[in-house]
């Protein structure tokens, strides 16, 4: 017993040493980047939390962008430039990513769309605007959308989630996704990984996407103490957002662009790639339908050469991507009554359900 008692004790002291090495760790780092990179954007204040709020460009549009699940405003780095040649165009940090201060509440789908308009009337971001959303951000600005017409000129959509595949783990009911908890117990492994710099030593091994000044931003933001389980609470709530996004049934006169990728993606599991090929006709079906709920809708158009996250973070599927929304924009300000023009002007169009 003498025996067992000394390992136990020494492997108690050796991860007590680990943890307090990790939090000095993390803390160190978080200086460091927080002395070495300068603040990008912008901070506004929204529920008594710094957020980060990064507008470039002048012009009668303005363009919100919206990135995927654990994203931020750096994962624009490559359009946003682009798009600001012809628009006022706006990225931000949700709560615990990026730059913005950690302790969001909530991480569904009407969350998002709350928490933007607080974003957007405190950033003074010029209404309405073009929303342009990747991922699960796509899913965010069809919800955005359907709870502040207002607010949206016209939506830009690259492949929002499929709510069937965003279910595809969860076997509960409508109920029992709207009754998840808000941080479950992963969620709370993750932030505690985070404290510890377990992402920050991660942080070294990815970024091959990203390049110069980008890369380094992408690094520190990923590495922050709140991102982890930031990106692991909007995962635990993708059952809660696939319904609400299931609740948006039509878009008006809302002009509306599907966006996708040309590249298969990997099997998953047990599927064979004709099983992969089949799930691929199918999604593509749900980008048109999506456009069907808008009698102004338009795509799929597919990004050459391109997968989910290269159309935003490789320059050449992204230049396409840049193309595809300055033709959409002004296709719509060609086509839309003066009063309707995308612009700071309000927009009349049918009420959504």
């Amino acid at each position: 017993m003498a025996i067992i008692w000394r390992i136990a004790k020494w492997i108690g002291i050796f991860a007590l040493v680990c943890i307090l090495a990790g939090a000095i760790y993390q803390q160190i780092g978080s200086l460091i980047d927080r002395r070495n990179l300068p603040l990008p954007g912008r901070m506004v204040v929204v529920d008594n939390r710094q957020i980060h709020v990064l507008c470039a460009g002048s012009g009668a549009t303005t363009i919100v962008l919206d990135s995927g699940l654990g994203g931020w405003s750096t994962h624009w780095y490559r359009i946003q430039p682009a798009l600001a040649k012809f628009a006022r165009v706006c990225s931000f940090d949700r709560p615990g990513l990026g730059w913005s201060d950690g302790g969001g509440k909530s991480f569904d789908g009407l969350a998002a769309a709350s928490e933007l308009s607080e974003i957007v009337a405190a950033a003074q971001i010029k209404t309405p605007f073009v929303y342009v959303g990747h991922s699960l951000g796509a899913n965010f600005a069809q919800i955005y959308a359907s709870q502040h017409p207002q607010d949206v000129a016209a939506l830009v959509l690259l492949e929002p989630g499929n709510p069937k595949d965003m279910l595809e783990d969860f076997h509960g009911s409508r109920e029992q996704a709207m009754a998840l908890p808000a941080c479950n117990r992963f969620c709370v492994a993750a932030w505690v990984a985070g404290g510890l710099g377990v992402a920050r030593l991660g942080s070294h091994l990815t970024g091959k996407s990203f390049e110069g000044g980008a890369l380094a931003q992408y690094r520190a933001g990923l590495a922050r103490t709140s991102s982890p389980g930031t990106a692991v609470a909007y995962y635990g709530a993708l059952p809660k957002t696939a319904w609400q996004t299931m609740d948006v049934q039509k878009f008006g006169d809302l002009p509306v662009l599907m966006l996708a990728s040309s590249e298969l993606r990997g099997p998953e599991g047990k599927e064979t790639i004709q099983d992969v090929i089949a799930w691929r006709k199918g999604y593509l079906e749900y980008l048109a339908s999506i456009a069907a709920k808008s009698s102004r809708g338009q795509g799929p158009i597919v990004i050459a050469n391109s997968t989910h996250a290269s159309m935003v973070l490789r320059e050449k599927p992204a230049a396409q991507v840049v193309s595809a929304i300055g033709k959409f924009i002004a296709d719509v300000q060609h086509d839309a009554p003066s009063s309707q023009a995308i612009s700071g002007q309000a927009i009349s169009r049918q009420p959504m359900m």
